[in-house]
C-alpha cells in the first residue's frame, strides 16, 4: 500500500444498523410522491434500465446487488453510502457528489463522472473501464485493485489520492493534475499526456514506468 494511503481521512460512512428494505428506487420515489431525499434504506437488487434519478440525494444507505443500466444521476448526492456488488454501467453521474462513500466490486464500464466531487471515497475491486471523470475533484480518494483503463481523467483535480494495484491501461490523464499520486504499485501502459508531459510533474513511479515515460521522451534508458 502506498504511504498516501495512510495520509487519507478514511470514508467510513456513517450508516445505522437498522434499514429499511427496498426493492426499486424508482417505486419508492413514486410512493414518497416524487420526493428525492432519502436516508437509513437498504436498496436490495434493483435492476433499472434507463431510469432518470438525476437530482436523487441519498444518505446513510446500503446499496447491494443493484443494477442500473444507462440511468442518469446527474447532479445527485451520495452521502455515507456503501455500495456492493453493484452494476452502474452507462448511467450519468455528472456533476454528482460524493462524500463518505465505498464501493466494493461495483461495476462502471462508461459511466459518465464528468465534473463530478469524490471526498473521502474508497473503490475496492471494481471496474471503471472507458468511465470518465474528466474535471472532476478527488480528495481522500483510495482505489485498490480497480480497473481504470481506457478511462479519462482529463483537466481532473486532485488532492491525497492514492492508488494501490489499479490498472491504468490508455487512460487518459490529460492536463490532470497528479503531483502527489504514487502510481508504483499500479499498471500504467499507454497512459494520454499532453506533449509536454507536465501532469507528470511531482508524481511517483517504480524504475520499470519511469524507463517507459523516458522512452516516450525519446531517452535511451540502459542497464
Amino acid at each position: 500500500m502506498p504511504e498516501t494511503a495512510q495520509r487519507l481521512r478514511s470514508a467510513n460512512p456513517g450508516i445505522p444498523g437498522e434499514l429499511v428494505d427496498v426493492a426499486s428506487l424508482s417505486s419508492w420515489i413514486e410512493d414518497a410522491d416524487g420526493d428525492l431525499q432519502i436516508s437509513h434504506v437498504r436498496v436490495t437488487g434493483d435492476g433499472s434500465v434507463g431510469e432518470d434519478f438525476g437530482l436523487l440525494d441519498l444518505s446513510g444507505s446500503r446499496v447491494e446487488g443493484c443494477s442500473c443500466i444507462g440511468c442518469d444521476f446527474a447532479r445527485s448526492t451520495f452521502s455515507d453510502v456503501a455500495f456492493s456488488n453493484c452494476d452502474f454501467s452507462n448511467s450519468s453521474f455528472s456533476e454528482a457528489n460524493f462524500t463518505r462513500c465505498t464501493f466494493a466490486s461495483c461495476k462502471f464500464t462508461g459511466a459518465d463522472l464528468s465534473e463530478s466531487v469524490l471526498v473521502r471515497v474508497e473503490l475496492r475491486d471494481c471496474t471503471f473501464a472507458y468511465a470518465s471523470f474528466a474535471k472532476a475533484r478527488l480528495a481522500d480518494f483510495l482505489a485498490v485493485s480497480t480497473d481504470f483503463s481506457q478511462s479519462d481523467f482529463s483537466e481532473a483535480r486532485q488532492k491525497r489520492v492514492s492508488f494501490d494495484d489499479a490498472r491504468f491501461a490508455g487512460t487518459s490523464f490529460f492536463r490532470a493534475s497528479l503531483d502527489g499520486v504514487d502510481f508504483s504499485t499500479c499498471q500504467l501502459s499507454d497512459i494520454v499526456l499532453s506533449d509536454a508531459m507536465s501532469e507528470l510533474r511531482g508524481c511517483s513511479m517504480d524504475l520499470f514506468q519511469a524507463a517507459g515515460i523516458a522512452r516516450r521522451l525519446g531517452v535511451n534508458v540502459k542497464g
